[in-house]
């Protein structure tokens, strides 16, 4: 999905570059501040922006100062951090009307690092106007409450469905996930030290299995896609 596709969305103030009208967003998902009343947008217009990031950017890494909170518009973000031999383990991915950095309001560091694993449209609020909101809105904190828990289930559901089996097996049942995970968006590309990543198996292994998949046309690629049938998927 192309930046170039979401410059001009209605939520972005045309007179004023990356700045935000949270009452016209036309997220699909919908983003959690359409549930805060008029009278508090005009403060929050003027610290809440929108940014457009590439693919392989790094939103924060673990450790930073957490002064903000992201609201994924559009594209997918990976969740990461370093196990104690030094390598990267995804935790989670998110997609469209997800959060990341909420420990911003409970906590002075970011626990973990983000990098986007596409191009994508996010929503930044500083961490003081978020907790501010929080305080004074109830329907905002029944919003944050009720997209933490979406994240966490799928977590769960991920772990459960996906970490178990050969590494042939995990690789396959990650693409089924993917599939549903993304819908009805195109599924994100993963690269193969990210797959290894997500599965705990060699970027070796993983790059046999989908090199095996595309030569059987069960599976192809574009630079941020992976175009495939579900039900088709088997080695």
């Amino acid at each position: 999905m192309a930046a170039a596709e979401h410059v001009e969305a209605p939520c972005v103030w045309d007179f004023w570059a990356l700045r935000v009208d949270c009452r016209d967003c036309r997220s699909p998902t919908g983003m959690p501040f359409a549930a805060v009343g008029p009278q508090r947008f005009g403060r929050l217009l003027l610290k809440v922006e929108n940014f457009l990031p590439p693919a392989n950017v790094v939103l924060y890494k673990a450790g930073d100062s957490a002064n903000a909170v992201f609201t994924v518009r559009w594209g997918f973000i990976k969740v990461w951090a370093e196990d104690e031999l030094g390598h990267p383990r995804i935790l989670r991915l998110l997609g469209p009307g997800d959060m990341l950095g909420l420990e911003a309001l409970v906590e002075s560091h970011y626990d973990h690092s983000a990098t986007t694993l596409t191009p994508a449209g996010l929503c930044r609020t500083p961490e003081d106007i978020f907790g501010d909101l929080l305080c004074r809105e109830p329907a905002l904190h029944a919003q944050l409450q009720q997209r933490w828990l979406s994240q966490l289930r799928r977590t769960d559901q991920f772990l459960l469905k996906v970490g178990a089996g050969t590494s042939r097996d995990r690789v396959l049942k990650l693409l089924r996930w993917l599939a549903e995970f993304s819908h009805p968006h195109p599924c994100p590309r993963l690269s193969r030290n990210d797959m290894a990543a997500m599965l705990n198996i060699s970027s070796e292994t993983a790059a046999r299995v989908i090199a095996t998949l595309k030569r059987r046309g069960t599976l192809s690629e574009t630079d941020s896609e992976m175009h495939f049938d579900p039900d088709r998927l088997s080695l």
